[in-house]
């Protein structure tokens, strides 16, 4: 058929079939279909996907696409970034969405701060964070060899840390290097805390002793305690050392179970009951 005479029995048809009911358009579309070899039915199926399928997320208001994005749950959300450039920049967009992301996580959130994409970056560190926690991948690990017995106490502060040990010593660790700093024989230490110049231990024999990095000499020694020392702390202001001990005993002003509030200057110690 020539082009001309096609085109002329094409708009009759179309006339035709514009004058059809739904029902009858329908079956002539059935009739044509049967008729149609394989290079016809790919072009159809071809042009339905086109014609069927409509980027709502690119034709819907923004306001809606956010909207619509609230009901995902995050780990979907990352999924539909993946679909297109669009979908990702509107996704990315949407500040409630990644606000609340990290919210569940636990994370605070900053309201003055309304950059979507921040929110999303945070988001994206905590899970990857989770994630390497998970498999035991977040933090590097090193070892500090040194000591012969089980170490009970630890204490950090600025880079150092001090580890108390049953084989009667205290080490003072850079943990950058892992190099042992001081190394002191001491009694069994239950807890620890230090400064520059001195250490002060609680202990499993019932005393708090402080002791001299340099020298390793005890310096002072504290008795008064019935059980063993598990947490010290001190003031150079005030020349006090303080420990919140559980007590074991009964006495005429304690029962087993009751928190005493330890004090001690140079001379004497001192118990205050927690009520």
């Amino acid at each position: 058929m020539e082009r001309k005479d096609f085109e002329t029995w094409l708009d009759n048809i179309s006339v035709t079939f514009l004058s059809l009911t739904d029902l009858q358009k329908n079956e002539t579309l059935d009739h044509l279909i049967s008729l149609s070899g394989a290079v016809q039915l790919r072009h159809l199926s071809n042009s339905l996907e086109t014609l069927l399928k409509r980027d709502f997320l690119k034709l819907l208001p923004l306001e809606l696409s956010f909207y619509l994005l609230k009901w995902l749950d995050p780990q979907t959300l990352l999924t539909c970034c993946l679909v297109s450039k669009q979908w990702n920049k509107v996704i990315s967009a949407c500040t409630e969405v990644w606000q609340t992301a990290c919210k569940n996580l636990g994370w605070q959130i900053d309201d003055s701060v309304q950059d979507a994409l921040h929110w999303k970056k945070v988001y994206l560190k905590a899970i990857l964070r989770m994630k390497q926690l998970e498999d035991h991948e977040a933090f590097e690990t090193s070892s500090l060899i040194g000591h012969s017995a089980r170490v009970y106490a630890l204490y950090y502060k600025d880079g150092l840390l001090c580890t108390g040990s049953d084989d009667l010593s205290a080490k003072l660790w850079d943990v950058n290097t892992g190099q042992c700093v001081y190394g002191i024989q001491t009694h069994t230490c239950a807890a620890v805390k230090f400064d520059e110049q001195k250490l002060v231990t609680g202990s499993f024999d019932n005393t708090v002793a402080c002791w001299e990095w340099s020298s390793g000499a005890r310096t002072q020694h504290f008795r008064g305690h019935t059980g063993a020392v598990f947490s010290v702390d001190y003031s150079d202001e005030l020349d006090i050392l303080v420990v919140l001990q559980k007590c074991k005993v009964k006495s005429l002003l304690h029962s087993p179970g009751d928190y005493i509030l330890l004090s001690a200057d140079k001379y004497e110690i001192k118990g205050h009951q927690d009520t």
